[in-house]
């Protein structure tokens, strides 16, 4: 397998061989929990919504399945930063950030997930296909996510939507990365529930049980 060079920045934060090879047991990683959305001080002020939410898992591809931090470098390659890994998967820590999100600032009856399949009257699915850092002139945390929000019973789609977001960083070290990621997972959380409140509070009364 052959070794690819990246930029001085990437370099010095530690990158991998590319996001195919496996990284031996022996290597020591360094694992970090993904952050948590701010509490909000009131979320009384947001109007009732007497429904049932749950967020399910994102699908996502291969490269993102995994809880590798991914770079794409100037070259459109994807690969993974060396002796560093999420917690969790990155789809499961979208799915509990999200979730947490809607707990903290949407007054709706309850919100799940699909990891406890309780019952709920809307589901909000979603596809992730963007997560990672990108290497260029002006290094940004670039996240793209699909939501749908879905009637359990019938699958019927009610409404969709897609989200992009940029989030400039300082450089590709490690704690840069990581503070684009807190900043960029909140911008992405605040616009999907600035979407996704007023569908659910338009929805018609049948399409709910």
């Amino acid at each position: 397998m052959i070794r690819l060079t990246l930029t001085t920045g990437l370099l010095a934060g530690l990158l991998s061989l590319s996001g195919c090879s496996l990284i031996p047991e022996s290597e020591a990683l360094s694992v970090y929990q993904f952050a948590q959305p701010a509490a909000t001080a009131d979320a009384g002020n947001v109007p009732r919504l007497p429904l049932a939410l749950r967020i399910n898992t994102p699908q996502a591809g291969y490269a993102y399945v995994g809880p590798r931090l991914m770079v794409q470098t100037r070259d459109q390659q994807l690969l993974s930063y060396k002796g560093v890994r999420w917690s969790d998967p990155t789809p499961t820590l979208i799915r509990e950030y999200l979730a947490q999100a809607f707990q903290n600032q949407a007054n709706l009856t309850t919100v799940t997930t699909d990891e406890h399949a309780l019952h709920a009257d809307v589901h909000l699915g979603s596809d992730l296909r963007r997560f990672q850092v990108v290497d260029s002139e002006s290094p940004h945390i670039l996240i793209e996510l699909q939501a749908r929000l879905i009637n359990p019973d019938s699958r019927r789609l009610y409404v969709s939507h897609d989200f992009q977001v940029q989030q400039p960083i300082d450089s590709t070290l490690i704690q840069d990365v990581l503070q684009g990621y807190r900043q960029a997972s909140a911008t992405l959380a605040d616009q999907l529930l600035a979407w996704a409140l007023p569908q659910l509070a338009a929805l018609p009364p049948e399409g709910v049980d």
